[in-house]
């Protein structure tokens, strides 16, 4: 079964990395290869790169050949194409197409994203178009005048230009302390249900999954992040004293609308898509595993886990459909 993902930033680093480590026959096609491209792109003898470096480009900065030459020295085959802008990287189980070039400056300052994906169509047909771009290879003597053309990039180093841009570091899971015995106002009921309808609409999977809401009598500052398609862990507190950690959620729709008319004060709803007959644990037996994972104690209040690695250890707490996995 084919599978795609996105990903971002850290995450779409972490997971080439992994990958090119454990593929084989890696084909790369990638407009420019700056400051440490060679080693945050392992190739190794006999795989491809094609990049951009043409006079002009190695002119602006944009290529280090310095790079470049590092490859050449491990085996790669390295090709040069004028006006390149692809950024593919293609192995024997999987293709990633994004936004990144490869250099330090990508990985550590600018906002990335890729999609990644093992269909085999895909794969196919990613390396058939890398192929057809490797017509020019570079030999000694076009990169030995490279290298005497290249002008470093008249730009600022990654630390200074992270201290005046924060990057934006996406949360893939959150987990909500909610709360039970809440309702939505019947005064507000008809603007609510119209904005349920709409949720429900966007369900993926009518017949496994079912629309749950909660919602919160102002924005709350995790609407700035949540995209749909995130996870939501719910942790809800019962009449009763205890909490119940609901398997993970998708968001489908965050809906608001103004409560007050002469506050002007809003109520926003948070529309998901949670399995049928799925399985709750309890608050401690969640802590517990949840500390095992992100290495601290986990309190109840409204948490973003950043790290992809940690929000996917979190959300194997449950299957696919809700219930509780094997510990």
């Amino acid at each position: 079964m084919s599978e795609a993902t996105l990903l971002t930033n850290t995450r779409l680093w972490q997971t080439l990395t992994k990958r090119l480590k454990t593929d084989a026959r890696l084909a790369a096609a990638v407009a420019y290869v700056g400051q440490g491209g060679a080693k945050l792109l392992p190739l190794k003898k006999g795989d491809k790169l094609v990049v951009d470096m043409s006079l002009p480009t190695v002119r602006g900065g944009a290529t280090d050949p310095r790079e470049v030459e590092k490859f050449v020295n491990r085996g790669v085959d390295v090709f040069t194409r004028r006006y390149l802008h692809s950024k593919l990287v293609v192995g024997d189980r999987f293709a990633m197409v994004g936004s990144a070039n490869v250099s330090i400056r990508s990985r550590d300052l600018l906002d990335e994203a890729a999609v990644l994906t093992n269909d085999a169509v895909v794969i196919r047909r990613a390396k058939d178009f890398i192929d057809r771009l490797c017509t020019e290879p570079v030999r000694p003597e076009y990169l030995k005048e490279c290298k005497l053309a290249y002008k470093p990039p008249r730009i600022g180093g990654v630390k200074q230009q992270l201290a005046a841009q924060e990057r934006v570091r996406h949360a893939k899971l959150w987990i909500v302390p909610l709360q039970l015995g809440f309702s939505i106002p019947e005064s507000e009921l008809p603007r609510y249900e119209r904005g349920a309808a709409k949720a429900k609409k966007l369900v993926a999977e009518v017949d496994m999954s079912r629309v749950e809401n909660f919602f919160w009598p102002y924005r709350p500052q995790m609407a700035d992040e949540l995209d749909r398609g995130d996870w939501i862990i719910q942790a809800t507190k019962q009449f009763d004293g205890s909490i119940r950690v609901q398997p993970p959620a998708q968001l489908l729709l965050i809906d608001s609308y103004v409560r007050d008319k002469q506050t002007g004060k809003e109520r926003y709803v948070f529309h998901v898509e949670i399995p049928k007959g799925g399985h709750a644990m309890s608050w401690s037996a969640f802590r517990k595993r949840a500390k095992g994972v992100l290495g601290s104690e986990l309190a109840r209040r409204t948490k973003a886990v950043r790290d992809g690695d940690q929000a996917d250890a979190l959300l194997r707490l449950w299957t696919a459909r809700g219930r509780l996995a094997r510990s």
